[in-house]
Order: C-alpha cells, then structure tokens, then sequence
C-alpha cells in the first residue's frame, strides 16, 4: 500500500534529562530544573505550573491531576491520586430539589474540590529536592504576561458565550476580545497565588486565601463547603498493569480510564498486530473493534474504588480478554455507543539523568473548566463534576464526598524492571484509544515516540449536534480506499484534518541503550527536549 504521509519532526535526543510537554516553555521550564541537577518529580512540578498559566483552557491549579513514578532506586512505579471529591452538598436529592434536570455542563455545581495543588505537594515532598518556590519562578514570570498563541486565542473565542462568569471575562477577554496570536495574556491574579502558594506551600488552596476564596464563590449556587476543602488530601496507591509482548504497561487505576487501555492491550496479544500493514483496513478495524469492546467495560465498572466495586483483578485476566476477544468479528463492524468526546487535559512526561520517570496527566476536565475564575485569585475551577452520574445505581453515581470518573490516564512501560516507554495525552473520553495507537505503534511497529505521535490516529465520538455517538473520526492521511472499505465493513467514517487537534495532543519518551528519546504532538504546540 502507498506510504502515508505526515509532517515529521525529529526525534528529541538526550542522556542527562529529557521533557515532552503540550508549550516550548514549560518544557524549557523543566528542563531547566533537570540541569540544575533536580528530579523528574522537581521538573514535572515546574513544567506543569508553566502549563498551567499558558494553557488556561487545558489544565490549571484549580484542577486534578495524577503521576505515574517510576523511582529508579526501588525499580517500582508509585501512583499518586491527585484528584478531589465532590462537596458535601453535592446528592441526586440536592440537584432534584434544586429543580436541575441534570448536572450542567459549567457552573457551581459541576465543581469538586480541586487536587492539584496537593498533589504537587505530595510529589515534591517524596521525590522531590528543590523548594517549591524556586520551582513556581517560571509559571510567576509568564502569569505577569506571555504571548498568546493562536490554539489559545481560538479557545478563548470559542469559550466566551459559554460563561457568564465576569471574572472570566475580565481576565481572559480584558480588551473586549482575546488576544491574539503574539499578544500578550496577563494574570496578575494568578502570578499572586503563584507566589503566595511558594511561600506558604499547599495549604493555601485548602485552608487558606485561596481556599476561602473558593468557598465564598461556591456559596450560593455550588455544592462545596469550607470543610471539603479543609479535608482533602490525595493518596498514594498502586498502578495497575498488564503484560504485552515482553513488556510490563503500567496505567493510572480508577476513578481513571487507564483500564481501558489494559483490557485493549490484553485482546490484542493474542492477534499479531506487526503483520498487518499499519493503517491498512486490517490494522485500523481490528483496533476499532477492540476499543469498542474494551470501552465497554469501562463505562459499565469504573467508578470511585471508595464508593464501587470495581473487579480489577478479572478484567485483567487474560482468561477473561480471550473470551471477550471471540466477540471480534474480522468481516463487519459491531455496534458501539460511546462517550462524552470532550475534554481539554495536559499530558507530559519527564524523565532526569538517574532514571527516575514521571508521566502526568491534569486537567480542568473542559475546555475552562467550569468557566468559573475565584475573585481576587485568578484560579479556574475544573468542572469535573459534571462526570458524575444521575443513575444511582451506577458506580459513578452523583453523591457527597466521592470521587467522579475521570477520562484522565497516564502510562509507563517498562522492560525487566527498567523504563522503555512514558506517555501522557489530553483527549478526554478518547485517551485510552489514544494509548492503545500510540503504545502499539511504539511496541509492536517498533517507531521512536516522534512518529509514533505522528501517524495518524481515529477518534470514536460525537461532536456536532445530529453527529451519531459512534462517528468515527479518522485523519485523512489515511488513503481513501483504506477508509472507503471500513465504511464497507459498517464504520461511520467521517474524515478529520490530516492533524486534528481532538485526536490528542501526545507527549512521550523512549529509553534505548542509555540514550531519552522524545516526541511532541504537532496536533497541538508541544515540544520535546533533551540534554
């Protein structure tokens, strides 16, 4: 079959450090860090605040977060569950009296407790060497104002008829407008917190300034209350994971999706993928038939471990993926309903020069969050709240104190105990199909993370109204007649740009022979460097 073909960038190379992030300065911003001797969890801090200020559409303090960390010391990887919980207010019973049909899609009610910045403080606190103060220089000097990029702009747009907040408003349309490409985007407000949080540590957003801050605006119209914030903290726990040919693939447990890319990668064994011409009508109906199955699951058992059972153990039997791999039909596709596509994240990796790897995922869930910016602190609140579920019976069902569903998810494979591959993307509900392309392309194709992020990618889900939820959206890259006889095979085909911004922006690192190799999606304004 012809070539297919995309725009490639070379590979990153280093042996000392390496970062792969979604914008050239929080990259620089982390490696910055690795130079000055510190660790991947030090550069992961510092890289995700740059994120966080000139990202505001993607991720923020006001958010969750999750780390995957492989600790070279010990050979094992650590899970850290930066996520909050609903408030205590937050009940099918309150939003019944409350006259609310269903959770809205920004707003009060869609907030839960934002965990990230009690998680930077658990990362730092164990792997971490360097104060956090010093770490939060570079996000302090861009907040006081750094060049708009064109992605930016274009969210900022497209976000403004859907808040009323005026907080909002003012700090991200000041001049009746967004900025545009090269201007200059300030947030005095968040260069304060900024540095308020490097002098009195986490404590800050729970307890502190900020966390009354927050606890006033939710007030009136959310489902917080002082003490929900005052009681949270995050939790370190376990990774799960799989084997998949000769590697060990590690993913962030529930309340995440990181499942879903594992029962995926279990039915696939078992087919030998690398003989199938990649992106040819075999490669791509296998994949979509097996993330079908494998999303399934996911949406049918994962909810917060705290509230639900979740049988981790027999969905990641390999007895179990043989038997859902006899639901794979190679003439016709099956049917498949799917999930909310949104959801704006930040993925990205680090990895220092003693072989310490961190691969995190964080996020305001959509595009702003909740569209809600805390007066006087200039902190966008997620709205990952507007995940929960209205049937009580489901395990991620809408109750107090309880952790949502997160699409939010992050991998690390590695090879007899030692780091082979870190990826981390945004996506929202179409991240562990991400995994699965990208993982395999690394694996079974054998590409540098480069273009392993590259070729092209699918995307299951609606976007427009009248849209069927199980359109699929393949990047035209793929030649015609490949995409012709998957309409054949039953597929709702319908094609992306060649690099469509929905299919995830991907960052990754490789380890071969001593030597980080890095790859940065030009799906989005990332960069990868290495020293």
């Amino acid at each position: 079959m012809p070539q297919i073909g995309y725009a490639h960038r070379p590979v990153a190379l280093g042996r000392e450090g390496m970062v792969a992030s979604a914008h050239p300065y929080a990259t620089v911003a982390g490696l910055d860090v690795l130079r000055a001797g510190g660790t991947a969890a030090d550069a992961a801090i510092a890289t995700n605040a740059v994120l966080a200020v000139t990202q505001p559409n993607m991720c923020g303090v006001g958010g969750d977060l999750f780390v995957l960390y492989y600790e070279a010391a010990t050979r094992r990887v650590h899970f850290l569950n930066g996520a909050g919980r609903s408030g205590s207010r937050a009940s099918l019973e309150e939003l019944k009296r409350r006259g609310a049909a269903a959770l809205p899609v920004v707003g009060a009610m869609t907030v839960s407790v934002p965990g990230c910045v009690r998680g930077w403080g658990m990362l730092l606190e164990r792997f971490g060497t360097r104060p956090l103060a010093s770490l939060l220089g570079p996000a302090i000097h861009y907040a006081e104002g750094f060049p708009t990029s064109w992605l930016t702009s274009q969210a900022i747009d497209e976000f403004a008829s859907l808040t009323p907040d005026p907080e909002w408003h003012r700090v991200f349309r000041a001049a009746g407008r967004a900025p545009r490409l090269g201007e200059p985007l300030v947030q005095s407000d968040l260069a304060r917190t900024l540095r308020d949080l490097g002098a009195e540590g986490p404590d800050l957003f729970y307890t502190g300034r900020v966390g009354r801050a927050i606890a006033d605006r939710m007030a009136a119209d959310g489902f917080l209350r002082p003490e929900d914030l005052a009681e949270h903290t995050g939790e370190w726990g376990e990774p799960i994971a799989t084997t998949y040919r000769g590697f060990r693939v590690y993913e962030t447990p529930p309340p995440t999706q990181g499942l879903a890319a594992l029962i995926a990668l279990n039915i696939l064994e078992r087919f030998p993928l690398a003989r199938r011409p990649l992106h040819s009508v075999q490669h791509l109906h296998l994949l979509l038939e097996v993330v079908k199955l494998a999303y399934a699951d996911r949406d049918r058992w994962i909810g917060d471990p705290a509230h639900a059972r979740v049988p981790l153990a027999e969905l990641l039997d390999k007895k179990y993926a043989a038997r859902r791999r006899k639901a794979f039909d190679a003439r016709k596709a099956q049917a498949y309903a799917a999930g909310d596509p949104e959801g704006d994240t930040t993925g990205f990796v680090a990895a220092d020069g003693h072989g310490n790897v961190a691969s995190v995922i964080q996020s305001l869930f959509n595009p702003f969050g909740s569209g809600i910016v805390v007066p006087g602190c200039g902190v966008l609140l997620q709205n990952r709240g507007r995940h929960f579920q209205l049937d009580a019976n489901h395990p991620s069902a809408l109750a107090p104190r309880k952790r949502p569903f997160h699409t939010l998810m992050a991998s690390i494979v590695t090879r007899d105990e030692r780091p082979a591959h870190a990826l981390s993307t945004m996506g929202g509900n179409g991240q562990a199909m991400f995994h699965v392309q990208v993982l395999t392309n690394l694996i079974d194709y054998g590409f540098d993370p480069q273009e392993a992020i590259e070729r092209p990618r699918f995307l299951i889900g609606a976007f427009l109204p009248g849209e069927p939820a199980d359109t699929i959206h393949l990047e035209s890259r793929v030649p015609r007649p490949v995409a012709s006889a998957l309409v054949r095979k039953g597929h709702p085909i319908k094609p992306a740009p060649e690099f469509f911004t929905r299919t995830g922006h991907a960052h990754a690192i490789s380890f071969r022979d001593g030597t980080m190799l890095g790859g940065a999606d030009p799906r989005g304004d990332g960069a990868a460097l290495g020293f």
